[in-house]
Parts: structure tokens; C-alpha cells; sequence
């Protein structure tokens, strides 16, 4: 049967592009929608999980959108005080200052998040204050048998996912599918699911200016006769490199992981999901907003990106169909394949068809717009 994803739209009408756009509004009605309003009125509390972005730019998810899910997962009468909901992020593997617990923390706090003033509480989930990782076995096929889980999920009665829809060099767009099962891992195991990968530089594309390896958290790219060199000993397969590069001169060798890795995600994103909430649909929430899509996703504009602004934000309860949709709604806005828009030759297939195989959902929805 299909599955509902809820859409609305934030494209701007003709002489207000310049204006911003505030997904809170949706984003709440969209709670309701998806029948989860006053859940977080029970014992544990429910994690929002945002991400807070790099330095210099505005958070990936705005507090104050966050707080309008957290008020609407309270229900009526406990606007002022939503007490029942934590924001959260994990350490991440290709962001400096986000790699470290401390750091982290620091940044979100400068970005809005925390406590103080109207501010949700704010944790890192896989950091050291949290505990140990949690252990889960992956399904047979996925290269790995094992990895570790944020340990502050084991705290949590559900969870929505807010995903910030950005091109993602191993999936083609980052969605609730690869915020849930790279999101939700903890920083050990976020190595684990990339470890297959390993990217190549075309060198006649490279323009030796030294991005890539201003970006690299490991060490593994060095600049040899102004050419980018990456020691593959080093390297562990993240994609930043990828990522920034304006000459679009650094690839991931198909052969060498890209449909293993869109697997391993999705046997992560199904024991995450299991692991929160025993298979429970209304212990989750997948919300993928387009929103302020050029402001962070233009680093490599030489890969010749077609840029849309902000188009706006889908919901559902089914994180398959709803990444199905979000794919075919780039499709439609940008008048092309997926790699108009995110610049990589990858598209999320692979790992649709085995999360729709592991029984995480369907690729079939209804498009409901409101």
C-alpha cells in the first residue's frame, strides 16, 4: 500500500526570493499530520535530531524549528514549556570543530541550541558524557556484521529526524535514510560504513589548489606536483574531498563501495530505528526540508550544480517512500537527473531497494500536499 508523504511548499512567489523562509509553521502542522501530536508527553523524552553545520554558517537545522516540532510533540497546553523533547547530533567524520564533543557543543550553543534563553537542551549523542556505545548486529548482507550506535538513543521514547537535504557524494542527496543510519551511528561506526569506499583523483582535472586537503580530518591527501595525492592507507572513504572540489576531479571508484556502502546504511538505519523503537512506526518522524539548499551546498559550484533556493519541506512516517519523493522532487525542480542538482554521478537506488527489501518501507507513496 502506499504510503502518505505530506508536502508543503516554501518557493517563494515572484519578488520575494530574497526574503527568508520559516519551515516552523509546516513543520508543526506536519506533526499533527503524521499523528504524533502530544507524544513526548510520556517518562523518556524525544530526540530531535538536527545538525548543527560547520563554522562560518547559519545551523543546517534552525533552533527555532526545532522548538516548533518540540511544541507540537508536546500538544496544546504546553507551548511555553516543551519540556519532553532534547535536540541532538553525532560526531562527525568530515567536519572540523564537529569531530570533538567539546568543540561541538560550543558550536551549537553559538548557533542557538542549549537551554539558556528559549532554547531546547542540546547533546552530543555519541559523546564521552553519554556513555558507552550501543552494539548492534547489521543484517547478513550489508559487508558488516556489527557496528556501534550513538549511545544517548538508548534514552530516547522516539525521534524525529530533521534532515537538511544537501548532495551527498555516496547517495546523491543526504535524506531521512542516511540521517537515520549515518546520523544515528556513532563516530566508530560512521568509519565502519565508509570504509569500502575509496576516492580517486582524475588528475588532468586537478587544479592542485589544495581544498581537498584543507578538508581532509585524516592526513590522507598531500599535494605532489601541484596535483592532489591521496594515500589510500589514510584515507577512510568519507567524501569530503569530493565534496569541495569546484573541478569535480575527485571521484569514488564505483567497484570499490558505493552500492556496499548504500547497503550498510540501510541495515544501520534499520537496527537504529529497531533499536529506538522495537519496529514501532509511531516512534518515529522523517521530515526532509529543501530549505536554504544553495546557502549550504554550493562549496564545488565548478561542478556546474543547478541551484533552486528553497522549495520546501515533506514529512512522512515511511523514510523509504518519503526519500522516494524528495528524489523525484529534485528530478521535477531541476529539469534533469539527480546529478544536475547534487554534482555526483551516484543516486540513492541501491540503497531504496535494500531498505525497501529489509523492511524499512516502500517506494510507493501518495504525494499529499497542503
Amino acid at each position: 500500500m502506499a504510503a502518505d508523504v505530506y508536502f508543503h511548499s516554501l518557493e517563494p512567489a515572484a519578488g520575494q526570493e530574497l526574503l527568508p523562509v520559516d519551515p516552523g509553521p509546516c513543520l508543526a502542522l506536519m506533526v499533527d499530520r503524521l499523528g504524533l501530536t502530544g507524544a513526548s508527553r510520556r517518562a523518556s523524552p524525544w530526540g530531535l535530531k538536527v545538525q548543527v553545520g560547520e563554522q562560518g554558517l547559519p545551523p543546517a537545522i534552525d533552533p527555532a524549528w526545532a522548538r516548533a516540532v518540540a511544541e507540537a510533540l508536546a500538544g496544546p497546553g504546553a507551548a511555553n514549556s516543551p519540556s519532553g523533547a532534547v535536540c541532538f547530533d553525532t560526531l562527525s567524520i568530515t567536519t572540523t570543530g564537529l569531530d570533538q564533543a567539546d568543540t561541538h557543543l560550543e558550536m551549537a550553543m553559538a548557533k542557538g541550541f542549549g537551554s539558556n534563553g528559549r532554547g531546547l537542551p542540546f547533546l552530543v549523542a555519541d559523546g564521552p558524557d553519554q556513555g558507552d556505545s550501543l552494539a548492534v548486529d547489521l543484517s547478513g548482507d550489508s559487508g558488516i556484521a556489527q557496528l556501534t550506535l550513538a549511545s544517548a538513543l538508548k534514552g530516547f521514547a522516539g525521534i524525529c529526524l530533521l534532515a537538511p537535504v544537501r548532495p551527498h557524494p555516496h547517495a546523491g542527496f543526504q535524506g531521512a535514510l542516511v540521517n537515520m543510519g549515518v546520523g544515528l551511528v556513532d563516530r566508530a561506526g560512521k568509519l565502519l560504513l565508509h570504509q569500502d569506499i575509496r576516492p580517486k583523483v582524475n588528475t588532468p582535472l586537478c587544479a592542485g589548489c589544495g581544498s581537498c586537503q584543507a578538508v581532509c580530518l585524516f592526513d590522507a591527501i598531500s599535494m605532489t606536483a601541484g596535483r592532489a595525492m591521496i594515500d589510500a592507507k589514510k584515507c577512510t572513504g568519507c567524501g569530503e574531498c569530493m565534496n569541495v572540489c569546484f573541478m569535480a576531479g575527485i571521484s569514488a571508484e564505483e567497484a570499490a563501495g558505493i552500492p556496499l556502502f548504500q547497503k550498510k546504511v540501510a541495515a544501520a538505519a534499520l537496527a537504529a530505528r529497531d533499536t529506538v523503537s522495537s519496529g514501532r512506526s509511531d516512534r518515529f518522524g522523517y521530515f526532509n526540508l529543501l530549505v536554504r539548499l544553495d546557502r549550504h551546498a554550493g562549496r564545488a559550484k565548478g561542478r556546474g550544480r543547478t541551484r533552486m533556493g528553497d522549495v520546501g519541506v515533506l514529512a512522512s512516517r515511511d523514510p523509504v517512500a518519503l526519500d522516494r519523493a524528495t528524489w523525484d522532487l529534485i528530478v521535477a525542480r531541476s529539469g534533469g537527473p539527480l546529478d544536475v542538482w547534487s554534482g555526483f554521478s551516484q543516486e540513492p537506488g541501491s540503497l531504496l531497494d535494500h531498505a525497501e527489501k529489509l523492511g524499512l518501507g516502500s517506494q510507493d507513496y501518495r504525494l499529499v500536499e497542503f
